[in-house]
């Protein structure tokens, strides 16, 4: 006769595991890896951006960008004055601490409902002291010659 543990013992093993898993990550023992930040840096960004909102794009921008290349006065009426009709990632390179996606940017403007489109690189860096994923290129050009 062969034998086996009985099943409510194991139900009881894996609760007292998930229960332990559980603690830790609400401790913060559990980090979420780079990539796992890349993931939800990237799926916010684009979300902001999909729906418009720049200023929360904004947000994701390196601050030394910010600091060496603020957001002009002008550059926020332009983007007051476009909504984002789509975003889609062209290219996209992986390196190790870095990303450089390629992106087209369709907009529509409020007033004249005229359409364009704008071709754009995004560079991002990862931060490894904050653990966090930095847009350096700044956001978009949208200015009219574009």
């Amino acid at each position: 006769m062969i034998h086996r543990p009985h099943r409510s013992l194991l139900r009881g093993t894996h609760v007292a595991l998930a229960g332990i898993v559980l603690a830790l990550a609400a401790c913060g023992g559990i980090k979420p890896s780079q990539d796992r930040a890349q993931e939800l840096t990237l799926y916010d960004f684009t979300s902001a951006m999909r729906w418009g909102d720049f200023n929360a794009a904004y947000d994701f921008v390196d601050p030394e960008t910010k600091k060496d290349h603020p957001l002009t006065d002008l550059e926020r009426e332009r983007f007051k004055q476009v909504e984002v009709a789509g975003y889609e990632v062209v290219a996209n390179v992986q390196g190790t601490d870095t990303i450089d996606r390629k992106i087209k940017l369709d907009l529509v403007n409020r007033n004249t409902q005229i359409p364009r489109t704008v071709t754009y690189h995004e560079h991002w860096r990862w931060d490894p002291t904050l653990k966090h994923w930095w847009l350096s290129s700044g956001l978009p050009d949208i200015s009219p010659q574009n």
